[in-house]
């Protein structure tokens, strides 16, 4: 992908929409205002709206073959979903399982994954509170290395068959 040791990479998947916040990331990167950061945005237009990042190093827009996200995510050092509406998301269980560092929602729905082992969780909508996550962990490298651990500690806990489990159990204790 042609890029250098120096180089910080920021991964968004999702729909190229305002719910997923696609905007809200590509803005938070122009804040911060730093050649170093590159981004991969893979996702697409969803329900006939499509957003584009317009900010500075962008090295992928678009789809990606499902085989392929694991090489992208694994060439990034930070993933970013700042959502507003989710269940559980997959987009950031597979990113953790990569070893990725999260910036996402401080919102109930991400409260079962995420949590300050493996996380930065921001107001969704307040660009310049993603910007300085992002800056965060841009900046402190031991942050990002506990991140990182904390991250994938967690996805052992969410592989399919674990989850599945989990599921099985809260409807067993419904009956």
């Amino acid at each position: 992908m042609g890029l250098s040791d120096d180089d910080f990479v920021i991964a968004f998947v999702g729909a190229y929409d305002t719910r997923k916040g696609i905007e809200r990331v590509s803005k938070a990167i122009e804040i911060i205002g730093d050649n170093r950061i590159k981004s991969i945005f893979i996702g697409g237009a969803h329900d006939g709206t499509c957003v584009m990042p317009t900010c500075p190093g962008v090295i992928h827009t678009g789809k990606l073959a499902h085989n392929k996200l694991p090489e992208y995510l694994n060439s990034a050092d930070l993933f970013v979903l700042p959502t507003l509406e989710e269940g559980c998301c997959n987009a950031i269980v597979e990113a953790m399982a990569c070893g990725l560092p999260i910036v996402s929602s401080d919102r109930s729905f991400n409260y079962d994954i995420l949590n300050e082992n493996n996380s930065i969780m921001v107001d969704p909508l307040n660009v310049q509170e993603i910007a300085d996550a992002i800056k965060m962990v841009l900046c402190n490298s031991s942050l990002q290395e506990r991140l990182h651990k904390g991250a994938l500690k967690k996805a052992e806990d969410l592989t399919l068959q674990k989850r599945a489990l989990y599921i099985q159990s809260v409807l067993e204790s419904l009956l």
